[in-house]
Order: C-alpha cells, then sequence, then structure tokens
C-alpha cells in the first residue's frame, strides 16, 4: 500500500542516551511482577519497544524518571493488549478495571497481576506531585480504562460508533492524556489547575491526544482489521461512510492535518490567555514550555510507530501474544 504523506511540521528533540539503562530498568520490573510470563508476551513487548518511545518523548529526562515512564508505558500496552486483541469478554474487562480503581481509590488490597503491577507504579509516579496532579491523573487513567469496557460491549453489540463520537472516544482510550501529565516528572514541571484549564491549554492538549490516537490508527490498520477490532478510525470510515482503504486513510489523514492546525492556533493563543488570567513567573514560563513540549511528543509520536515492530510487522507477527493476565 503507499505510503501516506502526513503533514508533520513539528522538528524531533533527538533521542535520550539513557534509553539502554531505562531498558534494563523496565524488563528487570516488567519479570519481577509476572508481566511477561511468556516467550510470546516477551516478543510481543520487544517489538513494543517502550522505552525507545519514551527516548523520543523526553531526549533530557534522566535515566530514573526515563525508567519509571518507561515502565509505566510497558505496563499500559500490557493492559491494552488484554482487551483490543482478545475476543471481548465484558465481565473480564470489568473486573481488571475494578481492581486497578481499587488501587486508584486506595482501598484494598491489589488483587490480580495487572492491578498489582500498578499500585508499585501509582506510588512511585505520584512521589512528588501535587494533589491537583494526582487527581487529574487518577480521573485520566480511569477515563482511559472504561473505554475498554464500552468497546468490549460495542464488539459484541455490533453498535459501532460514528467518527465524531469516535473522535472523542480515541481522546480517552488512546490514555496519552494521562502521558501528557506524567511526562512533567521528565520536564521537571507540574502544572497548576489555572494554566491546565486555560482554554487554548485544553484544545492544544486534546488536539495533540486527538492526532496522536488518530495516527497510531492508521499505521495499526491492518492488525486491527486481522483482529476484528473495529474501533479503529479508517476502519470506521469504511464501516460507516463505504469509504474504500485509500479513500478512509486520505479521511483520516485530513482529521490530523486539522489536529496540527489546532495545535498551532492554540500555541499561538496561549500567551495572551496567561496574560488575560494574571499568570507570570516560573507558572507562566512553565506553562509555555509544557506547550512546547506537546508539540515534541507529537512528533516522536510519529517517529516512534515507524521504530516500533508492532506497527511495522505483517499481521500475523504483530499480533503474536500471550494469554490474558489474569
Amino acid at each position: 500500500m503507499e505510503a501516506l504523506e502526513v503533514f508533520m511540521p513539528f522538528e524531533p528533540a533527538g533521542l535520550n542516551p539513557a534509553e539502554p539503562q531505562a531498558e534494563a530498568g523496565m524488563w528487570a520490573w516488567l519479570e519481577a511482577y509476572s508481566l511477561v510470563p511468556t516467550e510470546p508476551t516477551r516478543r510481543r513487548m520487544e517489538r513494543t519497544r517502550p522505552a525507545r518511545m519514551y527516548a523520543l518523548w523526553c531526549p533530557r529526562a534522566n535515566a530514573e524518571e526515563l525508567t519509571l515512564l518507561s515502565q509505566y508505558t510497558a505496563w499500559a500496552f500490557i493492559v491494552d493488549d488484554q482487551f483490543d486483541i482478545e475476543i471481548p469478554e465484558p465481565q473480564r474487562c470489568l473486573a481488571a478495571i475494578l481492581a486497578i480503581e481499587a488501587v486508584l481509590d486506595g482501598i484494598d488490597k491489589p488483587s490480580g497481576v495487572l492491578a498489582i503491577a500498578f499500585a508499585d507504579l501509582w506510588k512511585r509516579l505520584c512521589q512528588g506531585r501535587s494533589p491537583a496532579w494526582r487527581e487529574s491523573v487518577r480521573g485520566e487513567i480511569r477515563d482511559w480504562l472504561w473505554t475498554y469496557y464500552a468497546e468490549s460491549v460495542g464488539r459484541l453489540s455490533g453498535n459501532l460508533p460514528d467518527l465524531e463520537d469516535y473522535r472523542a472516544h480515541r481522546r480517552d482510550g488512546v490514555a496519552l492524556f494521562v502521558f501528557l501529565d506524567i511526562s512533567e516528572r521528565a520536564e521537571g514541571v507540574d502544572l497548576s489547575p489555572a494554566t491546565r484549564h486555560l482554554p487554548a491549554m485544553r484544545s492544544l492538549r486534546a488536539a495533540a491526544v486527538e492526532h496522536m490516537g488518530l495516527f497510531n490508527d492508521v499505521l495499526s490498520v491492518a492488525s486491527d482489521e486481522a483482529s476484528g477490532y473495529l474501533y479503529n478510525s479508517v476502519l470506521l470510515a469504511q464501516y460507516h461512510h463505504g469509504h474504500d482503504r485509500a479513500q478512509a486513510r486520505q479521511l483520516v489523514n485530513g482529521m490530523l492535518s486539522e489536529c496540527v492546525a489546532r495545535m498551532t492556533d492554540a500555541v499561538e493563543r496561549l500567551p495572551t490567555e496567561l496574560d488575560d488570567a494574571g499568570i507570570t513567573g516560573r507558572e507562566r514560563a512553565d506553562t509555555l514550555a509544557t506547550a512546547a513540549n506537546y508539540t515534541v511528543y507529537v512528533r516522536a509520536n510519529h517517529d516512534y510507530h515507524y521504530q516500533a515492530a508492532r506497527y511495522t510487522s505483517a499481521p500475523a507477527e504483530a499480533l503474536e501474544h500471550g494469554l490474558p493476565l489474569t
């Protein structure tokens, strides 16, 4: 299939030299928490390359932070694989969500491999973070997890969302609001609610996350189709509008360009909004730096997808995985 020419004006920021150290720490943690119990699960993680993703996202992060962020990324990909590839089972999905939510609520001893591993991650991710940051990330994780339940029911019923509803669903389902916020650890910032809720910042965040989710759809379409997973913008364009594959990909490519335009507009509006809100000093500088980082993350997401065999391999290889974790 002809390569899609995607508009990408943002420049790459380089590769973190601590990637090998972060990757070694990631593998040690995965093994300690029994998250890669078989050779197929190990091979899938090798094809996913979580440490490479974060080495592109945060090229200046120190080795300790890059390791933690790579560990969380690996865990999130494992969660994703439990539900996107497998035959949909709403009750199994519900049980996994509730177990992880119990960790967020701090009300139960963690139960199950995924929740036990997450409890360790959540404790370390929250160290040194403000209450507002914790509240924001806690809500984003919940929103992400519940998209799996909605999809498991939708896949069984055949009631698939139209493209507009899907775009809103994808912003939560791609889980990248969480990644924007946990990346603040690596960048040495902790955005206040006043800056996080500026209209331009909210628009920028939504457009960045949507771009990353839709781009993932474009690179994942063959594997998603092979696994019968239709929650993909390209496949939904074919399903709802009768487009052929080339037409559907171009439609989504137009959405990607629209996201870039929304990001650029939001970055331009942000200084005025900071002035109007009376946000000055370190808080203002951190907000502007974070907005610039979002463009780095979008470019890094673009480049990462071409460097991970999870997205570049044929479906038979890309979809290889072990049995679901309990």
